[in-house]
C-alpha cells in the first residue's frame, strides 16, 4: 500500500481542487458539539478531533426522501430521465461508516438485483477515511471489524500525525486523486508509518465498551433466545425507530406513486423503519409482525445473524455506537448483547 503525507494546511487546497470533479462533502460543526456531513465550502475549517457525525453519511447515498423517477402521460406514459449527479468525495469519513458503505453496496447491488440509484453513488464516490484516534464512550467498532482503522474499503485513509496527515492509498480512484496533485503530497517515512501503528495499538486499548458479539450472534442464529426475552426487550423499546435512522447499515425504505401536476406522476422513496408496525402491514390488512416483540426480534436478527455474514460478508453492525446514544430503552447493540449474556444462560 502506497503511503504519502499531506500537510493539514494543504487540506483546503486539496478539497478545493477536487470540487471540479466531485461534490465534496466534509464534517461541519452544528451547535456546541454535534457534527454533520455537509457540502464543503471553499475555505471552510475542517475538524480533525470530532468523534463522529450525528447522522451517518449513508444519508447522502440512501437519502431520507427522494424521487426515483417521474412519468409523463397516462395513455402512453413516458419515463423521464433523472438529471445526472456529480459523484461525491467524502473527506473525514470514519472507518465504521466506510465499512457500512461497503455493506450497503453489497446489499443493494450483489444479491440478484441492483438498485442503481444507491450503488452508482457509492461506486463513483471518493471515500477519504479519517482513522480514529480517540473513540467516544459509545463506540465499539473494535469489536465489529469496523475500525478504528481499515485495511480495505477506502480510497484514501488519513491518520492524524499532528501538523500533517499520513495518507494511505487504497484504490485506483484514490491513486488518481493523489497523482493529479503531486505538489500537495510528499513520500511518507518509516517513522510516519510507525507512528500510525502506535496510534492504532493505543486506540484499540482505549475503548470503554466491549461487546459479547460472538455469543450473541451464536444464540440468535441458533434460536437459543426464549420468546419471553423478546417480550421484555419490547417492553423497553419505545418504537421510535431512532436506532434505524441513525444506523449506517439499516436499509429499510418504502415507495409510493404521487401525482406531480397535470399529466405527471412521480415515484418517491423514503427511509422507513422495520420497528414501525405499518412497515410489514399488507394490503389485505394482515400484519405478520403486528407485535413489537416480533419486530424487535427481526431487527436484531438482521443485525447479528450468521445468515447475513454468509450473504453479505459481514454482520450488520459496524460498531459506530449511534444506537447506544439514541435508544431511550437501552437497546443499543452492546447493551442488547450484554443483556443476552446476562439473561439467556
Amino acid at each position: 500500500m502506497d503511503r504519502l503525507t499531506l500537510r493539514k494546511s494543504d487540506v483546503q487546497p486539496f478539497l478545493d481542487s477536487l470540487s471540479g470533479d466531485y461534490r465534496v462533502c466534509a464534517p461541519r460543526q452544528i451547535g456546541s458539539s454535534d457534527f454533520v456531513f455537509d457540502d464543503y465550502q471553499s475555505g471552510q475549517e475542517i475538524p480533525f478531533d470530532f468523534v463522529n457525525t450525528l447522522i451517518p453519511p449513508k444519508n447522502l447515498f440512501l437519502q431520507a426522501r427522494e424521487t426515483l423517477f417521474s412519468i409523463q402521460g397516462t395513455t402512453q406514459p413516458r419515463i423521464l430521465e433523472r438529471a445526472p449527479e456529480k459523484p461525491m468525495a467524502l473527506f473525514g469519513l470514519r472507518s465504521c461508516d466506510a465499512s457500512a458503505l461497503v455493506f450497503l453496496e453489497r446489499f443493494f447491488g450483489e444479491r440478484g438485483f441492483e438498485d442503481e440509484t444507491v450503488t452508482t453513488r457509492i461506486r463513483h464516490s471518493l471515500r477519504m477515511v479519517l482513522a480514529c484516534h480517540t473513540p467516544g464512550p459509545s463506540c465499539f467498532c473494535v469489536c465489529c471489524d469496523g475500525g478504528p482503522s481499515l485495511i480495505s474499503g477506502f480510497d484514501l485513509q488519513l491518520t492524524d500525525l499532528g501538523e500533517k496527515l499520513l495518507v494511505e492509498v487504497g484504490s485506483e480512484r484514490g491513486r488518481a486523486a493523489v497523482d493529479q496533485r503531486p505538489a500537495l503530497f510528499a513520500p511518507a517515512s518509516e517513522a510516519d508509518h510507525a507512528e500510525k501503528l502506535r496510534q492504532v495499538s493505543a486506540v484499540d486499548q482505549s475503548f470503554e465498551r466491549r461487546s459479547y458479539i460472538s455469543e450473541g450472534m451464536k444464540r440468535i442464529s441458533l434460536a437459543r433466545i426464549p420468546d419471553s426475552f423478546w417480550d421484555n426487550c419490547a417492553a423497553d423499546c419505545q418504537g421510535c425507530g431512532g436506532c434505524c435512522f441513525v444506523c449506517p447499515t439499516c436499509s429499510c425504505f418504502s415507495v409510493s406513486d404521487q401525482p406531480d401536476g397535470q399529466d405527471y406522476w412521480r415515484r418517491d422513496r423514503w427511509r422507513d423503519a422495520c420497528l414501525y408496525e405499518g412497515f410489514t402491514r399488507e394490503a389485505s390488512g394482515h400484519n405478520p409482525r403486528s407485535r413489537r416483540a416480533e419486530r424487535v426480534k427481526r431487527r436484531f436478527f438482521h443485525k447479528l445473524s450468521y445468515q447475513y455474514v454468509e450473504t453479505m460478508g459481514r454482520h450488520g453492525c459496524v460498531g459506530c455506537g449511534r444506537c447506544v446514544t439514541t435508544c431511550m430503552g437501552k437497546l443499543g447493540i452492546p447493551d442488547f448483547l450484554a443483556r443476552v449474556h446476562d439473561e439467556c444462560k
